[in-house]
């Protein structure tokens, strides 16, 4: 009986780490990870997120208005191109982030925050300057 109970609760811990391993093969195969440095930081591995068609209008768009993407290198409204990720890196680098990759084939959060910044001051700024 005793025999029985042992078998029983090595089970029942085995299950859960099977499962795990099962979960950390999935994940690599699907996400995407990049290396990012930040000012005054260590490196980092930051995970890309699949860019969707509301998230990659609003970084054109803003890009744009940054004067960091031209117009014209837009293939189609609402796809991540190469001058996209370009413009996407070009932006990054002014903030003093780098990243070990040529092109950017998704986005993180902190691309998002910083994006909103420099849009936003860009904007009072043209605005200041047309009221002069």
């Amino acid at each position: 009986m005793k025999k029985m109970y042992i078998i029983v609760l090595a089970l029942f811990f085995a299950i859960p780490m099977l499962a795990q391993e099962k979960e950390k093969e999935k994940d690599k195969k699907e996400d995407v990870y990049i290396w990012c440095v930040m000012p005054k930081q260590k490196g980092q591995w930051y995970k890309l997120e699949k860019p969707t068609l509301k998230v990659v209008n609003d970084f054109q768009t803003k890009l744009i208005y940054l004067k960091l993407l031209n117009p014209y290198d837009i293939v189609e409204k609402g796809k991540l191109d190469r001058a996209t990720s370009d413009a996407i890196l070009k932006m990054e680098a002014r903030k003093g982030v780098t990243y070990e990759s040529k092109q950017i084939v998704g986005f993180t959060q902190g691309m998002k925050n910083r994006l909103n910044l420099m849009y936003h001051i860009a904007k009072r700024a043209a605005e200041a300057k047309e009221k002069q």
